[in-house]
This record gives C-alpha cells, sequence and structure tokens, in this order.
C-alpha cells in the first residue's frame, strides 16, 4: 500500500510540473522552446529522482533547448556547462545501464570527509569562474553564472555516477537559477527552476530511502 501511495505521488508530483509549465507558457507568452525545454526538463528530473534510466531520453531533448536559450542570454557559463553534460550523460547511460536493478539505478553514498572536500573545491573554483566570466566574457551575470556552473559540473558527475549526495547540489544550482531566469525574463525557466528544487527535496527522499 505504502508503494501504491509513493507511486501515485510521483505521477500527481510530474503532472503539476507539467501543468505549471503550461500555465507558465499561456500567461507570459512565452517561446515555445523554453516551453519544450520546461516539460521535458520536468520529466526527467522527476524520472532521475525516481531512479528511471529512461529519464536521459528526455534529459537530451532538455538540454540541446537549454544551450539554444542559453546562447540567446549571453549565458556562457550555462553554455559551457551544458557541452559538458552532453559528453558526460552518454558515459551516464552506461553507467546507469550497468548498475540497474529492475530499470531502476542503484545509488552509492560519499564519505563526509570527500563530501565536504568536494563543498570547498566548489566555493573555490566559484570565485575563480566569476573572475574570468567578469574580465573576458560578455556575460550578462557572470557571477551567478558561476553559482549556477560550478557546482553542476559536480552534480551530473556525482549524478552519473549515482551518488546520493548529487541532489545537495542541484539544490544550490536550481535555487541560483531562479534567480538568474527571473533576471532574464524567461518564466517557463524560471518555473522549471522553481519545480526542480522541489524535486531536489524529492530526489533527496527517494534515493535515502534505497
Amino acid at each position: 500500500m505504502n508503494l501504491v501511495r509513493q507511486d501515485s505521488f510521483g505521477k500527481i508530483f510530474l503532472l503539476l510540473g507539467i501543468l505549471l509549465q503550461i500555465i507558465s507558457f499561456i500567461i507570459t507568452n512565452g517561446s515555445w522552446l523554453s516551453l519544450v525545454s520546461g516539460t521535458t526538463g520536468i520529466i526527467a528530473v522527476v524520472w532521475c529522482a525516481e531512479r528511471k534510466l529512461s529519464f536521459y531520453w528526455f534529459a537530451w531533448i532538455q538540454l540541446i533547448s537549454y544551450v539554444i536559450l542559453a546562447y540567446q542570454q549571453n549565458l556562457w557559463g550555462e553554455v559551457g556547462e551544458n557541452i559538458f553534460y552532453a559528453v558526460t550523460m552518454i558515459a551516464g547511460m552506461l553507467i546507469w545501464e550497468a548498475r540497474n536493478d529492475n530499470n531502476k539505478v542503484i545509488p552509492k553514498h560519499l564519505s563526509k570527509d570527500y563530501f565536504w572536500m568536494l563543498n570547498i573545491g566548489c566555493a573555490s573554483t566559484i570565485i575563480i569562474l566569476w573572475q574570468i566570466l567578469n574580465k573576458f566574457t560578455n556575460d550578462t551575470q557572470p557571477f551567478v553564472d558561476s553559482l549556477t556552473t560550478v557546482p553542476a559540473v559536480i552534480a551530473q558527475i556525482l549524478m552519473i555516477l549515482a551518488y546520493k549526495e548529487q541532489w545537495y547540489f542541484w539544490l544550490i544550482i536550481d535555487v541560483f537559477s531562479i534567480y538568474m531566469w527571473a533576471v532574464a525574463s524567461d518564466w517557463n525557466m524560471v518555473m522549471q527552476f522553481i519545480f526542480w528544487t522541489s524535486n531536489c527535496i524529492y530526489g533527496i527522499k527517494k534515493w535515502e530511502d534505497v
């Protein structure tokens, strides 16, 4: 009975996310590209939280559409970050396929020491990237772009290796991405990242329960 309730919650949660994308698109007269990116992004992250290998197929659609949106806004950290995603997702598909049980990946834990070492390295690299973007590019939001890019690299590596701690880094990324896309006035992306922030909580719970 508990498994049935959890499955029902996941479906309702997913439908809510898609509905928010449609409402945002209609109210703000948003772009079709943002709607496609936002909707496929919703499906991808919920299925990732549920450890489903099939999440990768929607992640590819979201990645391509999101790169175009970031390019249009001169968010070069985001563009570079998603090129990195494209390369690593190929490895991720193979790793998840090898570590699966009934088409769901089997998660792992990082040691506490290694987790905090990653946090220190992340903070230091954010400062370095911020200075690079600020001095050598026309990036419209260099500091926020750095805050969303560096943790994303770490989170992506942890995700493809199936570590539970990925969700804490995704949470940081999503919170700052809400602000970044609000400044860019792309409300479908704002709604996507609001939902993604909620999905991080969902993901933490689903992966910790395994």
